[in-house]
């Protein structure tokens, strides 16, 4: 043995350096093979779905690529509707089809209805204490009946039209002057700034009991935008835990960690405001008669305080990830649905002109804008179901995790698999939909498809027991700025961009955004 090893050193020591890093690559090869059939030969024969080839340690996790509710539509194409994965050591299931996932859901919804572990939320959401992330339980089921009751139900929606109607008028007014500057006529605009600050100042309003945008803080804006962002990133270390120094490498915890950080104290300091005003004896009545003297944050400590009907207690941290949550849902993904109804009608001016004539014409009959008007609104109400359809804010939604075996479609699921919703793919399946890639609105004008969990082919809330609770909330939102837009202005591409395409391409977070921010010129409407 010591002769062997005595020639090995001799025979290595007269290899070049190139020989010797080749050996070594091909040493590190050999040993990930060894570990990616040592893994498949101790892993029980399944009849799972159909599954790409896929590299050693890394699976499938390489063909995610920048946008991954695309990539994973184009192997949806040449694997079906329902497809196996492995990201890293993670089983993931990709369903890419109304039918496969009304399959899941009608029959597996309470298997399906947990969140696999998630590193980036256990950062960003106090631990997944939140809505969205948290795992199917009783937390989960007392933390949405919370915000359900007291900030989305129906009367409460409708109780925050005066705050919606308030908003939306300063935004068109801020349209309107922006028009004139200088003392020349410059109607050029940043709509998608513009459509942010209008979101996150209706949820603030709703929410926190008022609006901080006015007060210099746009750093709070900054750190939501950063927080959406990260909500939608990858960490290389959960799915491949040997390569966690590559996260470190490139920083992206650290980044998180700050973000959380920022908004932890921002939260901590809106908690500590109400704390005082409660108690000073002063909060009946503080945000107006319309408000009942309550927001969201008055609810959850009180909550806290006291428990309610069923008991449930609250840490201070729960109720940061509640607001969290609730800002995250209501923010983004409502500014992110407007933007692209926008875009999509002036990429289409023949229906921006019908949908704008429509509008016109039930306002100008009824002398005012009101949220009552936005159900004789049909074409509107269409082009926004085919914007849902075209660009689910959310286009993989959020994952779930089966917590056991389950058959599906002829396939044996084993427990804590991944489940991933293509609502992006299955919004553009040629064999579901008529010019699945055309935006024609008039697809929705005699047909009976909604977005609230009904049809399997229109889901950009998510479907089943985990389907956003807040569908009224940001119904109303949404509808009601496109129709004051698109009332008060006619709109268009700033000469400089006419005889241009538009530009759709996207940028991927938890929420799918223009890459680039929508400028409109936009000419004051006059009857």
């Amino acid at each position: 043995m010591a002769s062997f090893l005595s020639a090995l050193f001799q025979y290595l020591h007269n290899l070049s350096p190139l020989s010797i890093t080749r050996y070594i690559l091909l040493l590190i090869l050999t040993i990930l093979i060894l570990i990616y059939t040592q893994t498949r030969s101790s892993t029980p024969t399944l009849s799972l779905p159909p599954s790409p080839p896929s590299l050693p340690l890394l699976g499938h996790l390489h063909r995610l690529g920048r946008l991954p509710h695309r990539s994973l539509q184009k192997l949806s194409t040449l694997h079906g509707p329902i497809m196996y994965l492995r990201l890293g050591t993670v089983p993931t299931v990709i369903l890419s089809s109304a039918s496969a996932v009304e399959k899941s859901i009608r029959f597996n919804d309470t298997e399906l209805a947990s969140r696999p572990r998630s590193a980036v939320a256990e950062i960003l959401l106090y631990g997944s204490t939140d809505v969205a992330f948290s795992p199917y339980g009783e937390y989960w089921r007392q933390a949405r009946r919370i915000c359900v009751l007291h900030l989305l139900s129906t009367k409460r929606v409708q109780s925050f039209g005066f705050i919606r109607d308030q908003e939306v008028s300063l935004l068109i007014e801020k349209i309107r002057s922006s028009s004139l500057r200088n003392g020349r006529f410059d109607s050029v605009v940043n709509l998608s700034q513009m459509l942010f600050k209008l979101t996150n100042d209706i949820v603030c309003r709703a929410a926190l009991g008022h609006k901080f945008s006015d007060d210099g803080t746009s750093k709070a804006h900054n750190l939501l935008k950063d927080f959406t962002v990260h909500l939608g990133t990858t960490l290389v270390g959960e799915h491949v835990p040997c390569l966690g120094w590559y996260d470190w490498l490139t920083g992206i915890k650290k980044r998180m960690r700050k973000t959380a950080e920022g908004l932890d104290s921002f939260f901590e300091s809106i908690i500590e405001e109400h704390v005082k005003v409660k108690s000073d004896g002063l909060e009946d009545g503080k945000y107006g008669d319309e408000m009942e003297g309550r927001d969201l944050v008055d609810i959850l400590l009180n909550i806290q305080e006291n428990g309610d009907e069923i008991g449930v207690s609250l840490s201070r941290n729960n109720i940061k990830a509640i607001i969290l949550d609730t800002f995250a849902a209501g923010t983004d993904t409502v500014y992110t649905a407007i933007e692209w109804t926008m875009a999509e009608l002036i990429k289409n001016p023949q229906e921006m002109k019908r949908v704008q004539d429509e509008v016109r014409s039930v306002v100008n009959t009824a002398g005012k804008l009101t949220e009552e008007l936005l159900e004789k609104m049909t074409y509107l109400n269409a082009a926004i179901k085919e914007t849902f359809r075209l660009h689910p804010p959310i286009p993989l939604l959020v994952p779930r995790e089966s917590t056991k075996g389950i058959e599906l479609m002829g396939y044996h699921i084993p427990a804590r698999t991944q489940f991933i919703i293509n609502a992006w793919a299955i919004g553009r399946d040629k064999n579901a939909w008529e010019r699945a890639d055309e935006f024609m609105p008039e697809r929705f004008l005699c047909s009976n498809v909604d977005y609230k969990g009904q049809h399997f082919g229109l889901i950009p809330f998510g479907v089943g027991r985990r389907i956003c609770p807040a569908i009224g909330f940001a119904q109303a939102t949404i509808s009601f700025a496109l129709a004051s837009l698109l009332h008060h202005f006619d709109w268009d591409l700033p000469n400089v961009m006419k005889g241009k395409p538009l530009d759709m391409s996207e940028i991927n977070g938890i929420s799918v955004h223009k890459k680039l921010d929508l400028i409109l010129e936009a000419q004051p409407y006059s009857t």
